[in-house]
């Protein structure tokens, strides 16, 4: 599945619409993002889930569920008869929050946000991302990652591609304001994580945050308050053409998005699948069906007319 992400995503870099093949359909025959936990009732305001992830072999989910008071992780794994159980609280260390899981396509361990003390500080006092292995018969020891990505400023959202890059949000000052997306590469030699360049461009004076990538790092997804949106916060794409440009961020449109709040993207681990929230309920919907969606709408941002594709006005 991976080489036929590579090979869509290489077809969405020449933004013609129908150079895709079946994939490309029209809107009106796509596939609908679908409830991943169809029976659950619907949140309240202080009671969402958001940013599932799967693992490689698809049969364990992690994702983040907050209440008014703190914000956790919750596992649920796929039985015998193909049913999922129900979700349970991952009873990990933490302050006030565990969050925005994430399994890596790079090396398979679950990485993700938590307010612990970092090893030889008595109490944490910031998020920082930290990773950890999963186990035939449980979890391995959690260790946050190594290099220039935690800074004790608050590291809130992680994404890893397969290649060894990493996206991150932080709220160090370094960034342009509120919450900030970053890249950082893996050196392999160390294991530790260099800080890397991304245009200024892809983040905002507000925030940026929950961010998700292909696994190819052809494509990264998180949610925006800019303009033009739908709802309160929208789901945005960057994209990057054939020279390594970033093209974007972009409104993934009304498919994706809502009058509401949409947020919370997250991809299995193969990447076959793309989960996002939508006013604090888990959607799914197969990658397959999200890339031509992020053609119509680079090719709606490349000429200008976002808000006609978004259904507001314009061409």
């Amino acid at each position: 599945m991976f080489r036929n992400l590579m090979i869509a995503s290489t077809c969405l870099a020449g933004l013609a619409v129908t150079a895709c093949g079946p994939s490309s359909a029209p809107s009106e025959t796509r596939a609908e993002p679908q409830l991943v936990f169809p029976d659950m009732p619907a949140p309240g305001n202080f009671n969402r889930a958001y940013t599932l992830t799967e693992n490689a072999a698809g049969n364990i989910r992690v994702f983040t569920r907050e209440t008014r008071d703190d914000t956790d992780l919750f596992i649920t794994e796929k039985q015998a008869d193909g049913s999922w159980s129900e979700p349970v609280k991952l009873d990990w260390p933490k302050r006030y929050s565990n969050a925005n899981p994430h399994f890596s396509p790079l090396d398979g361990r679950l990485y993700f946000a938590s307010d612990r003390p970092l090893p030889g500080e008595e109490r944490g006092n910031d998020m920082n991302i930290w990773s950890i292995e999963r186990l035939e018969d449980g979890w391995g020891e959690a260790a946050p990652v190594a290099g220039d990505v935690n800074t004790g400023a608050g590291e809130t959202s992680v994404t890893t591609t397969a290649n060894g890059e990493m996206f991150f949000v932080s709220k160090h000052p370094r960034g342009q304001g509120g919450q900030d997306i970053y890249l950082a590469t893996l050196d392999n030699e160390t294991g530790e994580w260099k800080l890397g360049y991304l245009p200024e461009k892809i983040s905002s004076p507000r925030v940026e945050s929950h961010i998700a990538a292909t696994p190819d790092g052809q494509h990264i997804i998180f949610y925006s308050y800019r303009s033009p949106k739908l709802g309160v916060v929208d789901l945005v794409a960057a994209s990057r053409n054939e020279a390594g440009e970033w093209i974007g961020p972009y409104n993934l449109g009304p498919v994706i998005n809502t009058r509401g709040i949409d947020y919370g993207a997250g991809f299995s681990e193969t990447g076959e699948t793309f989960f996002f929230s939508r006013e604090g309920q888990i959607m799914s919907l197969p990658t397959a069906e999200l890339l031509p969606i992020l053609t119509e709408a680079q090719a709606a941002y490349e000429a200008g007319n976002e808000e006609g594709f978004l259904g507001m006005g314009g061409e």
